[in-house]
Parts: C-alpha cells; sequence; structure tokens
C-alpha cells in the first residue's frame, strides 16, 4: 500500500514536470515571437515619427477619433500624406495591441512555470525517500539497487577519468595548431627569403620560428599532463591506448637550439614532426572519445535501470 502511495505520488510530478516542458517550449516560441512585434511595432512608430511630429498624441487616440480629426466634418478625399498616415496609424496600432497580447501570455506562463519551478527536485525527492523504504521493507530489491549504485559510482569514476585526459588531449592539440601555423608562416617566409626577399622575410622568419618554438615548449609542457591522464585512464578504466614516444617529441626541438633552425630544410622537416604529432594525438583522442561514448552510454544505462527498479517497485 504504501509503495503504491508512492508511486501515485511521482505519477501526479511526472505529469507536472511533463506540463513543464511543454510550458518552456511555449515560452521559448512566445519569446522569440515577442522580439519580432516589438521590432515590427517600434517600425510603424518611426513610420509616424516621418509622417507626424506629434507621435506621442498619435498614440494616444484610436483610429477613428484621427480619422475625424483628419478629414473634420467634411465629406472629402483623403489626401496621399493623410492616407499614409493613417496606414501607419493602424499598423502601429496593431502591432502595439500584439505586443500587448504578448506580454501578457508570456506572464501567464511565467506564473505557470514558477508553479513547477521546483518539480524536478520534488521527484528526485519523492524517488529517495522510495528508495529508503525500499531499502528497509524490500531487502531483495535494495541488495539489487546497491549493485547497480556501486557500478554508477565506478562508471563514473571512469567517465570523469576519460574526459579529464580528452581535456588534456585537446590543450596539446591546441598549442600544436599554434606550432604547426608559426611553422607554416615561417616555412613561406623563408622560401620567400631565399627568392631574394631580403632583411624582411629573414626577420619574419626568425620571429615565427622563435614563436613556433615557445608553441612546441607548451605542448610539450602539456604532453606532460596528457601523458600522465593518459596513464590513469590505462590503469583504472582498463584500455589500452599507444602513448609511445609522447614525451621525447620536443627533444627534435630544444636538442641545443642549434642554428640550423635558420635552414630551409630544418624548418621543413620541424614542419613535418610536428604534423605527425598532431596526427598522433588526434588519433588518441578519437579512442578516447570513442571510450567515453561507451562508458556514458553505460552510465545511462545504468541509472535508468535503478530509476525502473524505484518506480515500478
Amino acid at each position: 500500500m504504501m509503495l503504491h502511495t508512492y508511486n501515485e505520488r511521482i505519477s501526479a510530478l511526472k505529469s507536472k514536470q511533463r506540463q513543464k516542458s511543454n510550458w518552456t517550449r511555449q515560452k521559448e516560441a512566445l519569446t522569440d515571437e515577442l522580439k519580432r512585434r516589438i521590432h515590427e511595432r517600434d517600425q510603424w512608430a518611426e513610420q509616424l515619427r516621418e509622417e507626424q511630429k506629434d507621435v506621442d498624441r498619435l498614440k494616444g487616440i484610436s483610429l477613428g477619433a484621427l480619422f475625424f480629426t483628419l478629414i473634420g466634418k467634411k465629406e472629402e478625399k483623403l489626401t496621399q500624406e493623410e492616407a499614409e498616415l493613417l496606414q501607419a496609424k493602424l499598423k502601429y496600432d496593431e502591432a502595439a495591441d500584439t505586443v500587448n497580447d504578448l506580454e501578457k501570455e508570456l506572464a501567464e506562463l511565467n506564473l505557470k512555470l514558477e508553479s513547477v519551478r521546483f518539480v524536478e527536485g520534488d521527484i528526485e525527492l519523492a524517488l529517495r525517500e522510495k528508495e529508503r523504504h525500499i531499502y528497509k521493507e524490500h531487502p531483495a530489491l535494495a541488495a539489487e539497487l546497491e549493485e547497480l549504485s556501486a557500478q554508477e559510482t565506478e562508471a563514473q569514476a571512469d567517465a570523469k577519468e576519460l574526459n579529464e585526459a580528452v581535456s588534456a588531449g585537446r590543450s596539446v592539440l591546441s598549442a600544436l595548431d599554434q606550432a604547426a601555423n608559426l611553422l607554416e608562416s615561417a616555412k613561406n617566409w623563408g622560401t620567400f627569403d631565399m627568392l631574394g626577399g631580403g632583411v624582411i622575410a629573414t626577420a619574419a622568419k626568425h620571429n615565427r620560428i622563435d614563436e613556433a618554438r615557445s608553441a612546441i615548449h607548451s605542448a610539450q609542457s602539456r604532453l606532460r599532463r596528457f601523458e600522465t591522464e593518459l596513464k590513469d585512464v590505462e590503469r583504472d578504466v582498463h584500455i589500452s591506448i599507444d602513448i609511445s614516444g609522447m614525451l621525447t617529441f620536443a627533444d627534435y626541438f630544444f636538442d641545443g637550439l642549434i642554428m640550423d633552425w635558420v635552414v630551409q630544410g630544418r624548418i621543413n622537416d620541424a614542419v613535418s614532426q610536428v604534423n605527425g604529432k598532431r596526427q598522433q594525438i588526434r588519433r588518441i583522442l578519437s579512442e578516447l572519445g570513442s571510450e567515453l561514448g561507451k562508458k556514458e552510454a553505460h552510465l545511462h544505462e545504468l541509472r535508468r535501470r535503478q530509476s525502473s527498479l524505484i518506480e515500478q517497485a
């Protein structure tokens, strides 16, 4: 009987949650429509300003009153200017009324949404209360929930480590992308230099090489963190990722900082090295992304099974 009471309460709350979802979508649509109508209203207000200076007075009187003001008591046709003014007034009034209607509807929706503001929290609270009841009164089901909870905890930790590794890898890739762009620029300036580009080309090439060296240093520093994260993933998540050569990469660039950096062939070789490392990092990130997707799907399934057990009990 107690479980039936919990189920009815949760069912009612979930119905409110669905209403909240519908009202939220309605609010988004109304908000967009209101923005368009306000823009339209303001455009016609500007048109009124062009037609007649006393726009505030025009806004405050009815269309019929304006019409009789223009023609008086005489039965005569409107001038072109008067017709345009009346048309602008008509359009403005319609747009302004629409804006008012939408604002009222939006206010009503906001009140409705306020009434279900905490529905997700209420559902969570009801489920936790029901869960405690299950643990107390239905020990067999409680044991199954505990096992699923333990699996969820482990899956969450795995997903966290994978996310951290992905973040570290993206940081490395960002630094390598910057280095690659700078080396490409140095290579282009070097080609120009060999073709007689002169002092400016030589200076530009050297500056790009120096900036690339700084970017590669940053990549090397980030690689160390990436390697640490990958080792955690391999140990704790139990997947195998090839991280050979991860920390030896920058040795190529920093071994003595010799002067042959300025030689065009050396720059071309450096570009090739950086591009090779970028491909390796991208491959590792692809593997990590695939594993993370599997882990998140597993985590979602564990949570679904727990919720299903609690709700259907």
